[in-house]
């Protein structure tokens, strides 16, 4: 799929190191007399709210290291983050779930509140933001930091979470984000705070978790310096992609629930990068705005790929240049670097493109087929020095033998995105996997309990007749009561305390099939909170319990917080159950999530207690949100997640 070949979506958070093979060539030459010189691009030019802030060895503060005489080194080796002589340095071979070094406190405010956003100039309804900007302000700390983040809420409509996308929370399942779930909404006029250690590393996003908030504009980017696989000399920090409405995600939803046509399933309108997207206006031409960054001759870049849309997978490539994968999810991979066909031109200015992939999206099309209002060339990279021109001119050129099939990584190929710290998964589960297998289905019938003033059929996983959608209670979260079993919770429990847990997601009932439940076949990205999973295999084929396992790989697997369930067949996963709490698996198609294709995990219940404390911010946020709740009860007519 390009020269990338990977899908950028809802799981596939990856960073590359690129450059250009033209590199040591460049070398601009003006004539000897030139009247009046043409513009050129600086760095001026490129100068944004989302380059990155810290510098990993100036601002990376580490005083119980400093104290024992540990110094950075990631300007010696990007591999490198603290080194101390003849002692154990803290870099990339680290297992982060045992070894992190304890940095400094950093803390953000953010304010969710009502904002005119255009990003391509055209108007949005009911639109909504945190700081009154589309993407939210970025978040950075270091490996190892204490992060604080003050959410308020003054958005009269709705309640509201933040999410931090990938982000294990590990023993701090309170802190994950998810209404009903870890919490209570924050109610309109109220703040909540989120405190929690970065033990990850990399770059994800967080986004809002009550309903459907997030792609009307609830999101943002979110990095954590650490050491990386692979050198590089730029960070040119966030590429925040999404699919984007001119409509409010909740009216889309009701063409997801309720037969609209051709507007079923919901229809984006266009791409944004970075909150800034191109418009076709009614002579036929494109508005000049697109999104741009600054490459330098001679160096590598780091690009922080991130992708945050409601139901749309992108296929992600820079005409011209090869890039280096060196970590997807928050985790640090073996370097593998691309193909493509490099043409012997002098570099300018470049087009990077964002191709919708097959059967992972869903953009507006008139009667040919054609997009209306969506072009792949949604930004572009500017060398220093090169002419000021309104967009790349035709020494851009598109790699050929463009793929555009909405696949992950890991299954194109096993010997991609293999982690650097390794996994050795038991080739015996701890579980009883029949009691962790789902279906991802759709109700036959419309379901008259959960919304009986506009009933509809609902998206769900499904482990046997009784199954139900997710349906989640704002004013009870589970992590308050995780014994219990209230309607439409979907809870799993796991009191497994070693081992690895299996879990089958099959996107087929052609092994178990069900009365109550049909499968359409289509991509499902399933996203699990609480942990990382390594994936045991993907398959086009559907799920059989008999010969299926014998394809499952227990060496050093791909490690994600997301994976594609392929369109009929099935994904196969394994976590530790280390990290007691209840935490949210479900599909990342926002559609698909509110339908309620979604369950709780509640990992060893007993020790929630023990891990979370007495979880007091929890019951006075509920409190506050019941309050609310009573003078002007909300109307749930989705999931809630």
């Amino acid at each position: 799929m390009g020269f990338l070949k990977t899908c950028l979506d809802f799981l596939s958070h990856a960073a590359f190191t690129s450059f250009s093979p033209f590199d040591a060539l460049f070398s601009p030459q003006q004539p000897l007399f030139v009247p009046t010189p043409p513009a050129t691009y600086s760095a001026a030019d490129f100068a944004g709210a989302y380059s990155p802030r810290i510098d990993p060895v100036r601002d990376c503060v580490y005083p119980a290291l400093r104290y024992n005489g540990y110094k950075p080194c990631n300007n010696v080796s990007r591999t490198c983050w603290q080194r101390r002589v003849k002692f154990k340095d803290y870099d990339i071979n680290d297992d982060y779930e045992v070894t992190t070094p304890f940095g400094i406190t950093r803390e953000y405010w953010l304010t969710v509140d009502q904002a005119d956003l255009r990003p391509d100039g055209q108007p949005k309804i009911n639109r909504v933001a945190l700081n009154g900007t589309y993407p939210g302000p970025i978040i950075e700390a270091c490996w190892g930091d204490k992060i604080v983040v003050h959410v308020r809420n003054k958005y009269r409509d709705n309640g509201t979470t933040i999410h931090w996308h990938g982000l294990r929370q590990l023993y701090s399942n309170d802190m994950d984000g998810v209404n009903g779930v870890t919490q209570c909404p924050i109610a309109y006029g109220e703040e909540y705070t989120y405190e929690f250690r970065a033990r990850q590393y990399g770059h994800t996003w967080y986004h809002s978790h009550y309903s459907l908030q997030y792609p009307d504009g609830v999101a943002g980017p979110l990095i954590i310096h650490g050491p990386t696989s692979a050198e590089w000399d730029i960070d040119n920090g966030p590429i925040m992609v999404a699919d984007w409405l001119y409509n409010t995600s909740f009216a889309a939803f009701n063409c997801e629930a309720y037969d609209c046509g051709n507007e079923t399933p919901p229809k984006a309108d266009n791409i944004v990068v970075n909150g800034i997207g191109a418009f076709k206006q009614s002579n036929g031409r494109w508005t000049n705005n697109y999104f741009k960054t600054m490459f330098k001759p001679g160096k590598k870049h780091l690009l922080r790929l991130i992708n945050g849309s409601a139901a749309s997978s992108f296929v992600f490539s820079i005409d011209n240049h090869t890039m280096t994968v060196i970590a997807s999810d928050l985790v640090a991979i073996k370097p593998y670097t691309t193909t493509s066909l490099l043409l012997g031109i002098e570099p300018s200015l470049y087009w990077m493109r964002t191709t919708p992939a097959a059967g992972c999206s869903a953009f507006r099309k008139n009667q040919k087929g054609e997009f209306t209002q969506v072009k792949e060339t949604t930004s572009f990279i500017a060398y220093e020095g090169a002419p000021k021109l309104p967009y790349p001119d035709s020494t851009s050129v598109k790699h050929k033998g463009v793929n555009d099939t909405c696949i992950d990584e890991s299954h194109i190929s096993q010997d991609r995105l293999i982690p650097i710290v390794p996994w050795e998964v038991s080739a015996k589960p701890s579980n009883d996997v029949s009691h962790g297998s789902f279906t991802a289905g759709y109700e036959k019938n419309a379901n008259p309990d959960l919304y009986p003033q506009l009933p509809f059929k609902h998206w769900l996983l499904a482990n046997g007749p009784t199954s139900q959608p997710l349906w989640v209670n704002f004013s009870m979260p589970t992590i308050l009561d995780p014994f219990t079993n209230p309607p439409f919770s979907s809870i799993t429990r796991f009191e497994q305390s070693y081992g690895f847990v299996y879990l089958i997601v099959d996107g087929s009932f052609l092994f178990n099939p069900d009365p109550n439940f049909t499968a359409i076949p289509t991509g499902h990205p399933i996203h699990l909170h609480g942990s990382d999973f390594v994936i045991l295999n993907q398959d086009w084929k559907p799920y059989d319990p008999v010969n299926s396992p014998r394809d499952f790989k227990f060496d050093n697997p791909a490690r994600r917080d997301t994976a594609l369930l392929p369109s009929g067949g099935y994904l196969a996963l394994a976590f530790k159950p280390d990290n007691p709490g209840a935490w949210l698996m479900h599909c990342h198609i926002a559609w698909h999530a509110s339908s309620g294709l979604a369950l709780q995990l509640v990992v060893r219940p007993r020790e929630i207690p023990d891990y979370n404390g007495d979880l007091l911010p929890v019951q006075l946020g509920c409190e506050s949100w019941r309050r609310w709740d009573n003078r002007d009860p909300i109307v749930q007519t989705d999931s809630g997640i």
